[in-house]
């Protein structure tokens, strides 16, 4: 049987991050989320602040929390509680979310349209800003289309001045335009390097539209790996990650040249970014497989680090060159062994080839 990570296994590999070389600690979470085999999911600040307490240098990035089901000013209020307890260490990393954050809780009013999840995500970076900059004798008020404050001051500030980064994730052209004008960084998930490098450009010009220093938007990228000594083996698993996540996105599909392919998954798409919890797990599994059939190793693998160690310090260099700074890699927690040498090969290998260029 193959064992999934655990919780104590997560916290045991943030923790000695900082010992391998690693500049950021990254968690991700789902609140209702779970399919077989997979560990029990946790809650993103917790982890991170469990991490925090047992290491002096090394940051962390929430990647991603959603804008439902927390409000802007509670999540304020922790992250400056946590950017005092780390002495500015964290950055904090929003997308509009999906069913498994919030989809049970009723009485959240999630957005049913993406419009809507644009002006959402626009007022929790404004009411989450104005919250930080609040003060005694101007207090912050807001009265927008989710969210509504009057004369809120948080006496607790954050450490890092003038706020912690704020990277949203957003893919469509409407979110890309919306980190040029307010976002710290760019943090979205799945990208090859060439298509990464053209959306970053174009969020870069929304910027100097915005009157912004374009330079100073950190481009980000959460993408999945898998580093083995057989680089087969590694690709083969990475692509099974690769081909659910490009099925979810025709419109990348079609920017990487796959037109006919992203006409066939159109209909599918959103099954498969929100149907984990509108779905029995039979039903989700023959959506899943029948999405990903047609989509070949090379075009999944196109999308994420993975085979040999030397394959991945190439893989990496061209991210770089498409304008990353931050990457965020997810390792295969699905199997702890998979898990393990990928991150040998990688504190072993490719860290001290980056470190050393």
């Amino acid at each position: 049987m193959v064992e999934p990570v655990g919780l104590e296994d997560a916290l045991r590999y943030g923790v000695e991050a900082e010992k391998w070389g690693f500049d950021v600690v990254a968690a991700c979470e789902n609140l209702f989320w779970w399919t077989p085999g997979q560990s029990s999911v946790w809650d993103n600040f917790t982890v991170l602040n469990a991490i925090m307490n047992r290491t002096k240098k090394i940051g962390f990035l929430t990647a991603v929390i959603d804008t439902v089901k927390r409000h802007p000013a509670v999540v304020a209020h922790m992250v400056s509680t946590m950017d005092n307890i780390g002495k500015g260490r964290i950055s904090i990393g929003i997308g509009a979310g999906e069913v498994a954050n919030y989809g049970p809780l009723l009485d959240m009013n999630p957005p049913k349209k993406p419009s809507e999840m644009l002006t959402r995500i626009r007022e929790f970076i404004t009411v989450t800003r104005g919250i930080w900059n609040s003060t005694l004798d101007r207090p912050f008020n807001f009265n927008g289309t989710c969210f509504h404050v009057e004369n809120a001051y948080l006496s607790l500030k954050p450490l890092t001045k003038p706020h912690p980064p704020l990277y949203v994730a957003g893919l469509g052209p409407r979110m890309r335009k919306l980190v040029g004008e307010m976002a710290n960084g760019w943090i979205p998930l799945t990208y090859p390097p060439e298509i990464y490098e053209k959306n970053l450009t174009e969020i870069k010009q929304y910027a100097l539209q915005s009157g912004r220093n374009a330079e100073a938007i950190d481009g980000g990228l959460i993408a999945y790996t898998a580093v083995l000594s057989n680089g087969d083996k590694a690709r083969k698993i990475a692509s099974e990650r690769g081909r659910l996540d490009v099925a979810a996105r025709p419109a990348l599909l079609r920017g990487m040249g796959y037109t006919r392919l992203a006409e066939q998954l159109e209909d599918q798409a959103w099954a498969l970014r929100e149907g984990p919890l509108t779905e029995g797990l039979s039903t989700r599994k023959e959506i899943h497989e029948r999405a990903i059939r047609d989509i070949p190793e090379e075009l999944a693998t196109r999308v994420n680090v993975s085979g040999t160690p030397d394959d991945a310090i190439k893989q990496i260099e061209d991210y770089i060159k498409s304008g990353v700074r931050l990457l965020v890699l997810w390792p295969p927690y699905e199997d702890k062994d998979v898990l393990e040498e990928t991150i040998r090969n990688y504190r072993k290998k490719i860290l001290p080839y980056f470190k050393k260029t």
